[in-house]
Protein backbone atom coordinates (compact mmCIF):
# COMPACT_ATOMS: atom_id res chain seq x y z
CA UNK A 1 0.00 0.00 0.00
CA UNK A 2 1.60 3.19 -0.81
CA UNK A 3 1.73 6.05 1.63
CA UNK A 4 1.37 9.91 1.38
CA UNK A 5 4.77 11.59 1.50
CA UNK A 6 3.37 13.47 4.71
CA UNK A 7 1.77 10.72 6.16
CA UNK A 8 4.66 9.72 8.96
CA UNK A 9 5.27 13.48 9.20
CA UNK A 10 2.13 14.43 10.13
CA UNK A 11 1.81 11.52 12.49
CA UNK A 12 5.05 12.11 14.13
CA UNK A 13 3.61 15.60 15.16
CA UNK A 14 0.50 14.63 16.36
CA UNK A 15 2.44 11.73 19.46
CA UNK A 16 4.99 14.32 19.92
CA UNK A 17 1.49 16.76 20.68
CA UNK A 18 -0.03 14.13 23.06
CA UNK A 19 2.82 13.74 24.47
CA UNK A 20 3.89 17.00 25.58
CA UNK A 21 0.24 17.55 26.46
CA UNK A 22 0.82 14.98 28.56
CA UNK A 23 3.42 15.81 30.74
CA UNK A 24 2.06 19.08 30.91
CA UNK A 25 -1.32 17.12 32.94
CA UNK A 26 1.44 15.96 34.88
CA UNK A 27 3.50 18.42 35.86
CA UNK A 28 0.09 20.49 36.80
CA UNK A 29 -1.47 17.93 39.20
CA UNK A 30 2.10 17.75 40.93
CA UNK A 31 2.60 21.60 41.09
CA UNK A 32 -1.18 21.57 42.52
CA UNK A 33 -1.18 18.50 44.84
CA UNK A 34 -1.27 19.33 48.87
CA UNK A 35 -0.85 16.53 50.93
CA UNK A 36 -2.31 18.14 53.82
CA UNK A 37 -5.44 19.48 52.25
CA UNK A 38 -5.55 15.48 51.32
CA UNK A 39 -5.54 14.70 55.18
CA UNK A 40 -8.13 17.28 55.68
CA UNK A 41 -10.82 16.10 53.43
CA UNK A 42 -9.71 12.53 54.89
CA UNK A 43 -10.24 13.50 58.63
CA UNK A 44 -13.55 15.26 57.94
CA UNK A 45 -14.80 12.10 56.39
CA UNK A 46 -16.79 9.96 58.50
CA UNK A 47 -15.03 6.72 59.38
CA UNK A 48 -11.99 7.60 57.86
CA UNK A 49 -9.45 7.51 60.66
CA UNK A 50 -11.02 4.01 61.35
CA UNK A 51 -9.45 2.65 58.41
CA UNK A 52 -5.64 1.92 56.93
CA UNK A 53 -4.04 1.84 60.08
CA UNK A 54 -4.53 5.15 61.86
CA UNK A 55 -6.22 8.47 62.37
CA UNK A 56 -5.02 11.56 61.45
CA UNK A 57 -6.53 13.62 63.95
CA UNK A 58 -4.56 11.32 66.38
CA UNK A 59 -1.55 13.01 64.65
CA UNK A 60 -2.72 16.07 64.41
CA UNK A 61 -3.70 15.86 68.32
CA UNK A 62 -0.35 14.86 69.73
CA UNK A 63 1.42 17.15 67.43
CA UNK A 64 -0.81 20.29 68.77
CA UNK A 65 -0.37 19.01 72.65
CA UNK A 66 3.13 19.50 71.90
CA UNK A 67 3.75 20.61 76.03
CA UNK A 68 1.36 18.07 76.77
CA UNK A 69 3.19 14.91 76.12
CA UNK A 70 6.47 13.83 75.60
CA UNK A 71 8.70 11.42 75.27
CA UNK A 72 11.36 9.62 78.02
CA UNK A 73 13.32 7.08 78.38
CA UNK A 74 12.18 3.64 80.26
CA UNK A 75 15.39 2.67 81.82
CA UNK A 76 17.33 2.41 78.37
CA UNK A 77 14.97 0.44 76.75
CA UNK A 78 13.52 2.77 74.30
CA UNK A 79 11.47 6.14 74.17
CA UNK A 80 7.77 5.44 75.43
CA UNK A 81 5.20 8.41 74.71
CA UNK A 82 3.26 9.86 78.22
CA UNK A 83 0.06 11.79 77.37
CA UNK A 84 -0.32 13.76 80.44
CA UNK A 85 -3.09 15.99 78.09
CA UNK A 86 -5.78 12.78 79.44
CA UNK A 87 -5.13 13.42 83.09
CA UNK A 88 -7.54 15.02 85.17
CA UNK A 89 -6.97 18.08 87.19
CA UNK A 90 -8.07 15.83 90.09
CA UNK A 91 -5.57 13.03 89.51
CA UNK A 92 -2.81 15.29 88.24
CA UNK A 93 -3.28 16.83 91.56
CA UNK A 94 -3.06 13.74 93.10
CA UNK A 95 -0.20 12.48 91.60
CA UNK A 96 1.51 16.02 92.34
CA UNK A 97 0.60 15.89 95.67
CA UNK A 98 -0.94 18.98 95.56
CA UNK A 99 -3.83 19.56 98.18
CA UNK A 100 -7.44 17.73 97.30
CA UNK A 101 -10.39 19.24 97.85
CA UNK A 102 -10.91 18.30 101.33
CA UNK A 103 -7.44 19.66 102.70
CA UNK A 104 -8.34 22.66 104.60
CA UNK A 105 -11.41 20.33 106.16
CA UNK A 106 -8.77 18.37 107.31
CA UNK A 107 -7.64 17.89 110.89
CA UNK A 108 -4.17 19.22 112.04
CA UNK A 109 -2.11 16.86 111.18
CA UNK A 110 -4.29 14.30 108.91
CA UNK A 111 -3.19 13.08 106.18
CA UNK A 112 0.16 14.99 105.92
CA UNK A 113 2.50 13.52 108.64
CA UNK A 114 4.49 12.38 105.27
CA UNK A 115 4.71 15.66 103.47
CA UNK A 116 6.22 18.42 106.01
CA UNK A 117 5.70 20.92 103.19
CA UNK A 118 2.03 20.27 102.83
CA UNK A 119 1.71 20.61 106.69
CA UNK A 120 4.28 23.50 106.57
CA UNK A 121 1.55 25.53 103.97
CA UNK A 122 -1.67 24.42 105.96
CA UNK A 123 0.18 25.69 109.27
CA UNK A 124 0.30 28.70 108.03
CA UNK A 125 -2.90 29.89 106.29
CA UNK A 126 -5.78 27.68 108.34
CA UNK A 127 -6.18 29.96 110.51
CA UNK A 128 -7.60 32.32 107.40
CA UNK A 129 -10.27 29.64 106.18
CA UNK A 130 -13.78 30.20 106.59
CA UNK A 131 -15.28 27.89 108.84
CA UNK A 132 -16.67 24.90 106.18
CA UNK A 133 -13.71 24.68 105.80
CA UNK A 134 -12.72 26.26 101.85
CA UNK A 135 -9.86 27.00 100.71
CA UNK A 136 -8.78 30.32 102.51
CA UNK A 137 -6.87 33.25 100.70
CA UNK A 138 -3.15 32.96 99.05
CA UNK A 139 -0.64 34.64 97.55
CA UNK A 140 -0.70 32.07 95.03
CA UNK A 141 -2.39 28.85 94.13
CA UNK A 142 -0.37 25.66 94.67
CA UNK A 143 1.12 24.58 91.33
CA UNK A 144 3.26 21.66 90.05
CA UNK A 145 4.50 20.55 86.47
CA UNK A 146 5.55 18.29 85.10
CA UNK A 147 9.63 18.65 83.85
CA UNK A 148 12.27 16.35 81.98
CA UNK A 149 15.58 15.87 82.68
CA UNK A 150 17.92 17.25 80.30
CA UNK A 151 21.13 17.35 81.85
CA UNK A 152 23.07 15.58 84.70
CA UNK A 153 26.26 14.91 86.46
CA UNK A 154 27.72 13.47 89.61
CA UNK A 155 25.12 11.34 91.38
CA UNK A 156 21.96 12.02 89.43
CA UNK A 157 19.83 9.74 87.40
CA UNK A 158 20.31 9.99 83.36
CA UNK A 159 17.37 8.35 82.40
CA UNK A 160 14.39 8.80 85.46
CA UNK A 161 10.84 7.99 83.62
CA UNK A 162 9.44 10.79 85.23
CA UNK A 163 10.03 14.36 87.09
CA UNK A 164 8.08 16.78 88.62
CA UNK A 165 8.29 20.51 90.42
CA UNK A 166 6.05 21.52 93.02
CA UNK A 167 5.77 24.81 94.27
CA UNK A 168 3.65 25.94 97.52
CA UNK A 169 2.97 28.90 99.29
CA UNK A 170 4.28 29.52 102.88
CA UNK A 171 4.47 32.59 105.34
CA UNK A 172 7.12 32.51 107.52
CA UNK A 173 9.69 35.85 108.31
CA UNK A 174 11.61 35.07 105.79
CA UNK A 175 10.53 32.87 102.85
CA UNK A 176 6.54 32.84 100.86
CA UNK A 177 7.17 29.36 99.12
CA UNK A 178 8.73 26.11 99.74
CA UNK A 179 10.16 23.76 96.37
CA UNK A 180 10.42 20.58 95.62
CA UNK A 181 11.86 18.97 92.80
CA UNK A 182 11.84 15.25 92.41
CA UNK A 183 12.45 12.73 89.69
CA UNK A 184 11.28 8.88 89.81
CA UNK A 185 10.56 9.05 93.65
CA UNK A 186 13.78 10.43 94.40
CA UNK A 187 14.17 14.12 96.28
CA UNK A 188 17.04 15.99 93.99
CA UNK A 189 15.43 19.19 96.12
CA UNK A 190 15.55 19.89 98.94
CA UNK A 191 16.12 17.35 101.54
CA UNK A 192 14.95 13.60 101.49
CA UNK A 193 12.61 14.20 104.57
CA UNK A 194 11.47 17.34 102.78
CA UNK A 195 11.94 19.69 105.77
CA UNK A 196 13.49 22.21 104.19
CA UNK A 197 13.42 24.37 100.73
CA UNK A 198 12.02 27.63 101.80
CA UNK A 199 12.84 30.34 99.48
CA UNK A 200 11.25 33.49 98.57
CA UNK A 201 8.94 33.44 95.44
CA UNK A 202 8.43 36.11 93.31
CA UNK A 203 4.74 36.35 91.59
CA UNK A 204 3.04 37.19 88.67
CA UNK A 205 -0.56 37.31 88.27
CA UNK A 206 -0.99 35.02 90.71
CA UNK A 207 1.36 32.30 89.91
CA UNK A 208 5.16 31.94 91.26
CA UNK A 209 7.57 32.76 88.42
CA UNK A 210 10.98 32.74 90.35
CA UNK A 211 12.65 31.42 92.82
CA UNK A 212 16.39 30.80 94.01
CA UNK A 213 18.17 29.18 96.79
CA UNK A 214 21.76 29.65 96.46
CA UNK A 215 23.25 28.07 99.74
CA UNK A 216 23.96 24.02 99.37
CA UNK A 217 22.99 21.50 102.16
CA UNK A 218 26.13 21.76 104.56
CA UNK A 219 25.46 25.75 104.78
CA UNK A 220 21.68 26.20 104.92
CA UNK A 221 20.59 22.38 104.71
CA UNK A 222 19.10 21.47 101.09
CA UNK A 223 20.83 22.24 97.97
CA UNK A 224 20.87 25.06 95.53
CA UNK A 225 17.97 25.66 93.48
CA UNK A 226 17.25 28.02 90.55
CA UNK A 227 13.52 27.98 89.67
CA UNK A 228 12.53 29.68 86.53
CA UNK A 229 9.21 28.95 85.52
CA UNK A 230 8.89 32.30 83.19
CA UNK A 231 11.52 30.41 80.96
CA UNK A 232 10.26 27.05 81.92
CA UNK A 233 13.79 25.47 83.15
CA UNK A 234 15.00 24.46 87.15
CA UNK A 235 18.11 23.57 87.85
CA UNK A 236 19.54 21.65 91.10
CA UNK A 237 23.07 21.63 91.92
CA UNK A 238 24.57 20.42 95.23
CA UNK A 239 28.12 20.42 96.64
CA UNK A 240 30.00 18.71 99.81
CA UNK A 241 31.25 20.47 103.09
CA UNK A 242 34.53 21.59 101.45
CA UNK A 243 32.81 22.92 98.26
CA UNK A 244 33.00 20.62 95.86
CA UNK A 245 30.23 20.00 93.41
CA UNK A 246 28.47 16.55 94.53
CA UNK A 247 25.49 16.46 91.30
CA UNK A 248 23.73 19.04 89.41
CA UNK A 249 20.64 18.21 87.27
CA UNK A 250 18.86 20.69 84.82
CA UNK A 251 15.11 20.17 83.86
CA UNK A 252 12.98 21.35 81.73
CA UNK A 253 9.57 22.36 82.41
CA UNK A 254 6.56 20.04 80.22
CA UNK A 255 3.33 20.10 81.72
Amino acid sequence: MRREPGGVRVGVLLLSGLLLAACGLAVYFAWTFDPLERDAVARDEPGRGARGGGSGRADRGAHERGHGASLVDQGGTGWTHHDWSQETELSRATALNLPGPTFWREAAAGGRAGDPQLLAMWRSFHHLAPEHGETPPLPFEPTAHRAELVEATGDASRTPSSCDVRVLPVATSEFSCVVRVMCDGRVLYPNPSQTAGYVRCDVENGRPVRAVDSGFTANDGDPAVDLDLARGTVRVEEYDAEGRPTYSATLRIQS
